[in-house]
Order: structure tokens, then C-alpha cells, then sequence
């Protein structure tokens, strides 16, 4: 998981877009069973959000979207 996380900036739009956001800016990768779920922005990318593959995503796209820095 790290290691892939770490790539990300490398490719951020190797991800693809996250189809509950619908945002291009909004893109995840698959490790295991869990969607890494990250943010592109203009100085840096930004990991919101890391959610097992199970899980419905619907309930914390706004807490999602929200995600300044941590």
C-alpha cells in the first residue's frame, strides 16, 4: 500500500476517476481490497481517503471533498 501510494505522484491520472464524485480532479487506485482514493491539485497530490473495496462510498464523499490537509 505505501509504495503504491507513494508512485502516485509519478502518474496521477493513471488512476481512475472515482464514479461517486464524478470529478477528474478525484482519482483512486486499487491495492489489495482497499481503494486509495487521492486529490489532484495544482502544487501537490493529496491522499483524502483510503476505504476497504467493500464499503459504500455514497455516506463520506462530502467528508471526501472536505479533506484540506492533514
Amino acid at each position: 500500500m505505501v509504495s503504491l501510494s507513494e508512485s502516485i505522484p509519478d502518474n496521477p491520472e493513471l488512476g481512475r476517476v472515482v464514479p461517486e464524485i464524478r470529478n477528474p480532479d478525484y482519482r483512486e487506485r486499487f491495492v489489495h481490497k482497499y481503494r486509495i482514493i487521492y486529490r489532484i491539485e495544482s502544487e501537490r497530490i493529496l491522499i483524502v481517503a483510503v476505504v476497504h473495496g467493500s464499503r459504500q462510498l455514497e455516506p463520506i464523499v462530502e467528508r471526501i471533498q472536505s479533506v484540506q490537509e492533514i
